[in-house]
C-alpha cells in the first residue's frame, strides 16, 4: 500500500544516513592508523643508533641515601668541571696516609683477600683531584721501605703516558707505640705485657744504652738528609705520645723516643709530624720545653698534630706554638668533634685521611655532611678488575679526603671549595712546595 511504501522508504533513508555518519566519524581513526603504520615502517628501515662514547673507567651508579636520608652523589671526575664549565676543578692534598699498610697489598688481619692494588688506588685518587699525598712511617725500617716505595712510584709515573699521577712524599720517624722497639730492650725476665696479665707494662722494658740510642738518631738523620736531597722526605714522624695504648710502649720510653726525634728535627730542619692520643697536656709541655731549638726564629714550631680528636682548648695550646691541626674521619665522629672543627680557624687546619683507617661511617655525626659517595665491595668480593669501579668497604683511600673536606665545610657552614683551597695552602706553608728534585 502507499502507506507501507512510504514507511519503508523512510527507514531506508535513516539507514543510509547512519552509515554515512559512521564513515565520517571513522575517517580520522583510519588516518591515524595509516600514519602509525608508516612510522613503524620508517623505523624498521632506519639504521641502528651509534654506540655511545666510552665513559671514564668509573661507572657512576644512581645516587644512594645515607643513614640520615640524604642523597649521596657519586663523585664526578674533577676534569668534568661540573655543570658550570668555568668552575676550576678542586685539587686536594691528602696530608696523612699510610700507603705501606698491608691492606693495599690485599692482606687484612693476616688473611690474603686480593692482589695488591696500590696503583689502582693512586690512579683513582688522581682522577678524583688528589695531587699530592704524604705517607707516614712508623719505624726506621718503614722509613727505608717508604723511600723505596716512593722511588718506585716516581719511576712508574715517569713511564706513564703524559707522566701525570699523584706525587707521593714521605716522613722519617718512629711512632710512639713503636718506640720500645727502637729505643729500649726487654728485660731478660720480662714482666707481663699489660695490667690485665697482672703486671706493669713499663717493667718489661729498659732503655737502650746512650750509644745505641745515638746510633738510632744518626740513622734517622741520615734517612732524612737522603730524602731531602730528592725532595721525597718532608717531615720527621710520625712521632709523639700515645697514652691510649701503653700496652705497646710505656710512657717513659715514649718520652725518650720523642725527645730523640726532636733532636732529629732540629738537626735536619724538617717539620714535625706529631701523634697525640690522650696525651695533649704532656705533649704540649715537652714541645714548649724544646721551643727555642725547634722554633723558626719567632718562636713558632713547624709541625702538625695529626688526627686531632681532643678539645678546642688543647688545640689552641698547640696552635699557640705555631702548629697546624690535622683532621680526618676520626676527628669528626661525634657532635663534640664537629664543634671543635667548627671553632678552629680554617687557616690552621690540614685535611688528611689517615688511610686505610679513619673512614667516615653512617653512624658518625659528620656523615650528615657527606655528599660524595664511593661505591665499595667487601674485601672478600673485591679484585683488581672490580677495583676500576669500586673501593674496598671500610678501607679508606686518599680519594676520601673529599669527604673530610665536605664534613669540615658542613661543620663550619663554609663553602667546600674554600676549605679545600685554604687547607691546601696550609700544607704548602708547612711542608714547602712539595716538588720533586
Amino acid at each position: 500500500s502507499p502507506r507501507l511504501i512510504r514507511r519503508r522508504t523512510f527507514s531506508f533513508s535513516i539507514a543510509i544516513a547512519f552509515v554515512a555518519s559512521s564513515l565520517v566519524r571513522a575517517r580520522p581513526i583510519r588516518a591515524f592508523a595509516r600514519r602509525a603504520s608508516a612510522a613503524r615502517t620508517i623505523a624498521r628501515r632506519a639504521p641502528p643508533p651509534a654506540s655511545p662514547a666510552p665513559r671514564s673507567f668509573v661507572r657512576r651508579p644512581p645516587p644512594r641515601s645515607s643513614a640520615h636520608g640524604r642523597a649521596l652523589a657519586v663523585m664526578p671526575s674533577p676534569s668534568d668541571g661540573g655543570k658550570d664549565p668555568s668552575a676550576r676543578p678542586l685539587k686536594y692534598v691528602d696530608a696523612g696516609a699510610n700507603l705501606l699498610d698491608s691492606m693495599y697489598r690485599g692482606t687484612y688481619h693476616s688473611k690474603r683477600r686480593h692482589e695488591p692494588d696500590l696503583d689502582i688506588v693512586l690512579r683513582r685518587a688522581f682522577e678524583r683531584g688528589v695531587r699530592e699525598v704524604i705517607s707516614l712511617a712508623g719505624t726506621a725500617k718503614e722509613s727505608e721501605d717508604l723511600a723505596e716505595l716512593i722511588g718506585r712510584l716516581d719511576g712508574d709515573s715517569a713511564k706513564a703516558e703524559g707522566g701525570e699521577g699523584v706525587r707521593v712524599f714521605g716522613t722519617v720517624g718512629v711512632h710512639p707505640t713503636r718506640c720500645a722497639e727502637a729505643f729500649a730492650v726487654r728485660r731478660k725476665a720480662a714482666a707481663p705485657r699489660n695490667e690485665s696479665e697482672g703486671g706493669d707494662p713499663a717493667a718489661a722494658w729498659v732503655p737502650k744504652t746512650e750509644q745505641e740510642r745515638d746510633e738510632m738518631i744518626r740513622r734517622l738523620i741520615r734517612l732524612c738528609n737522603e730524602g731531602k736531597e730528592s725532595g721525597n722526605v718532608v717531615a720527621v714522624g710520625e712521632c709523639g705520645l700515645d697514652y691510649a695504648r701503653l700496652q705497646f710502649c710505656p710512657k717513659d720510653i715514649q718520652h725518650l723516643g720523642l725527645r730523640a726525634q726532636l733532636r732529629v728535627a732540629s738537626e735536619t730542619n724538617l717539620p714535625l709530624y706529631l701523634h697525640n692520643r690522650e696525651s695533649g697536656a704532656d705533649l704540649y709541655d715537652v714541645l714548649l720545653e724544646h721551643r727555642d731549638e725547634l722554633g723558626d726564629g719567632d718562636g713558632n714550631i713547624r709541625g702538625i698534630v695529626h688526627s686531632f680528636d681532643e678539645s678546642v682548648e688543647v688545640a689552641e695550646r698547640f696552635m699557640s706554638l705555631g702548629l697546624y691541626i690535622g683532621v680526618n674521619g676520626c676527628s669528626l665522629k661525634t657532635a663534640e668533634n664537629l664543634e671543635v672543627a667548627k671553632r678552629l680557624p680554617l687557616e690552621r687546619l690540614v685535611l688528611e685521611t689517615d688511610c686505610p683507617w679513619c673512614d667516615i661511617r653512617p653512624s658518625h655525626a659528620g656523615a650528615k655532611y657527606v655528599r660524595t659517595a664511593f661505591p665499595a665491595k667487601k674485601e672478600k668480593q673485591y679484585n683488581r678488575e672490580l677495583g676500576r669501579e669500586f673501593c674496598v668497604k671500610n678501607r679508606t683511600e686518599p680519594c676520601h679526603v673529599a669527604q673530610v673536606a665536605e664534613v669540615v665545610a658542613g661543620a663550619k657552614g663554609a663553602d667546600v671549595r674554600e676549605v679545600v683551597e685554604v687547607c691546601r695552602r696550609n700544607v704548602y706553608d708547612l711542608f714547602g712546595s712539595l716538588e720533586k728534585r
